[in-house]
């Protein structure tokens, strides 16, 4: 939320920067660009290059960008190789126009055209249009060194993957699936893929899951409150990440408590939060706890949708511990149970 905010921020600094002495909404000036400029440039592997407002002649899909010249105070509509991407006419001004470039936008043998249309005419303004950076949508979080893994996702096009800053060696590709052979001292490395567009960083750091299309190496025991509760680990009807999930169908007040493996119980100076994806199938609200449930500073109260949602606790809201034993989740909505979907769940890295 932080992000955005300053995103907006700056967005509205540049926008009156950009503004002339008449935006009434009917400017008869010659409608031209005059350049176009990427919102935001950040490499993530390279801490501190962030910059705003970088000159450009290349626009990569799913980004935001700013076009400036003038002419633009009555726009119509803004389209990139044929497909149009919606604006908000709030950022828009006679001399600027702020943009999210719709991520379908097509970019394999396509004019590298961008058309304006406004009240007063059409312009067709030549530049490079390429495809988003990589998304990536699963891959075995807790892999070994040397292991040959399939990491799924799209647009991997002449892509490269690294761990960290080592480089992993590609074994084959296609725009949507990866394999690569895991390199040496890759535990708690976050696994990244370069496409010709940019980087993407996997959230899930290697080494750190939990739970990942099936319990992982950390995983020790699990215990249910109530045996009767069906409970299947191997779900694959509605998963957020890789191909399998857990469903658990609760009753009211129930309980469903997962263990580490005693060898492994994690420690805080590595990791500091606990992370999962949780859905129901009725909005409603859970009790997440670490260790054990019937002391109140282990416990947190979050909110659930009937979509999928992220969750990031940190130790410190749930009793600051030396080490997590277990972690559980206990229906809490207070109107007769739930089914209950959680994936990737696992730490988040210091």
């Amino acid at each position: 939320m932080l992000l955005k905010l300053c995103f907006l921020a700056s967005i509205s600094i540049l926008l009156f920067a950009s503004c002339s002495n008449d935006d009434s909404g009917n400017s008869s000036r010659k409608l031209e660009v005059t350049g176009v400029s990427k919102s935001v440039v950040d490499d993530p592997l390279i801490e501190g290059d962030r910059q705003v407002d970088v000159p450009t002649d290349v626009i990569n899909a799913g980004n935001y960008y700013i076009i400036r010249g003038s002419g633009f105070a009555s726009l119509k509509s803004i389209s990139f190789n044929g497909l149009e991407s919606y604006f908000n006419p709030t950022f828009v001004t006679d001399n600027a126009i702020v943009i999210l470039v719709d991520q379908k936008t097509p970019y394999y043998n396509e004019m590298d055209e961008m058309k304006i249309v406004t009240n007063g005419g059409t312009l067709n303004y030549k530049i490079a249009v390429r495809p988003p950076s990589p998304s990536i949508t699963g891959f075995p979080v807790n892999p070994n060194d040397g292991d040959i893994i399939t990491i799924k996702g799209d647009y991997f096009l002449r892509p490269s993957v690294n761990f960290g800053s080592t480089k992993a060696e590609l074994i084959s590709e296609s725009l949507t699936e990866l394999k690569v052979k895991v390199p040496d001292g890759s535990y708690l490395k976050n696994l990244s893929v370069t496409n010709v567009s940019g980087t993407t960083v996997a959230q899930e750091t290697i080494g750190s899951g939990i739970y990942d299309d099936a319990p992982t190496n950390i995983w020790g025991w699990e215990d249910l409150w109530d045996d009767e509760n069906p409970l299947n680990k191997a779900y694959d009807k509605d998963v957020k990440q890789g191909e399998k999930c857990i469903r658990w169908t609760s009753g009211e007040w129930n309980g469903y408590v997962i263990g580490i493996n005693n060898w492994s119980y994690h420690d805080t100076d590595k990791f500091k939060a606990i992370r999962f994806w949780i859905k129901g199938e009725k909005a409603g609200k859970m009790k997440f706890f670490a260790n054990d449930v019937n002391v109140s500073a282990n416990t947190k109260i979050i909110e659930i949708k009937s979509t999928w949602t992220y969750f990031e606790i940190p130790y410190a809201e749930v009793g600051n511990p030396t080490e997590i034993s277990n972690i559980g989740f206990q229906e809490f909505g207070g109107f007769g149970g739930n089914v209950i979907y959680l994936d990737n769940i696992g730490f988040v890295l210091k």
